[in-house]
């Protein structure tokens, strides 16, 4: 995990253009604290991280485990299904809706099928 954060730090002080002694200057750290946080080898207090966050205007949740898309992209191997989800998530809110509901009913049939294929 402090890995990831170290990452997840690094990509986002550099795309937000800020050096590593402006980030300490700012949040009143040693750059050697910052330079090791980015290495992963040590972790900053729960302070530090939400000023962090602050001065990087994401949540302390993007920038300890990164991304919704980046979580989602670790999370689901099936590449085409993460490419359905990706486009799913932009269409209107009711049709949203009506995936999520499609999906669930197929699940659920899948799921009794699978039960009632057990009982025999």
């Amino acid at each position: 995990m402090l890995k990831q954060f170290g990452e997840n730090l690094k990509r986002l002080r550099t795309e937000k253009n800020i050096s590593q002694e402006e980030m300490a200057k700012k949040v009143k750290l040693h750059a050697n604290h910052v330079s090791r946080y980015e290495r992963g080898l040590s972790a900053p207090s729960i302070e530090v991280v939400e000023k962090m966050a602050k001065l990087l205007d994401v949540s302390i949740d993007e920038l300890v485990f990164g991304s919704v898309n980046e979580r989602m992209e670790k999370n689901i191997s099936d590449r085409e299904l993460l490419s359905i989800f990706q486009k799913v998530q932009k269409l209107e809110p009711q049709q949203v809706f009506a995936v999520k509901d499609f999906v669930s009913a197929y699940l659920l049939k899948a799921d009794l099928q699978k039960n009632l294929a057990g009982v025999k």
